[in-house]
């Protein structure tokens, strides 16, 4: 049985669909890979993350040689998107670098499990 690595088209087919339509079906438990925000925390700051499929490729047949595996990286951590799936928000590759910049760049960013008052600490949009 020749068992063919998924096409990056097919894996970020769900995330670009949902990029142009917010209301594409989600399915509890089958995370897609794309770029995502979450929050940690109840009104705490947008948090990037990014979930991809892992894919062990034999370089001589091209074949997968373990089953593919959706990880999420978040702050340098890999781990599990399954229990966090339906809380992440698909955005652009360019909101996930822009969040990215920003949590190393502002401190209140960076706070990803504390709330925000945005009240009492206001920050510029594109700061």
């Amino acid at each position: 049985m020749i068992r063919q690595p998924t096409p990056p088209r097919k894996a970020f087919a769900w995330w670009n669909a949902a990029l142009r339509d917010p209301r594409t079906p989600r399915h509890d438990g089958e995370p897609q890979a794309g770029y995502y925000k979450r929050r940690m925390v109840k009104n705490g700051p947008w948090v990037p993350l990014r979930i991809r499929l892992v894919q062990a490729i034999d370089p001589e047949t091209g074949e997968l040689t373990e089953p593919e595996v959706y990880v999420a990286e978040q702050d340098g951590a890999a781990f599990d998107p399954v229990p966090i799936w339906t809380h992440c928000r698909p955005i652009s590759s360019r909101e996930f670098n822009d969040l990215t910049a920003r949590q190393r760049e502002l401190p209140l960013m960076a706070a990803t499990h504390a709330p925000v008052d945005l009240s009492t600490t206001p920050i510029r949009p594109g700061a």
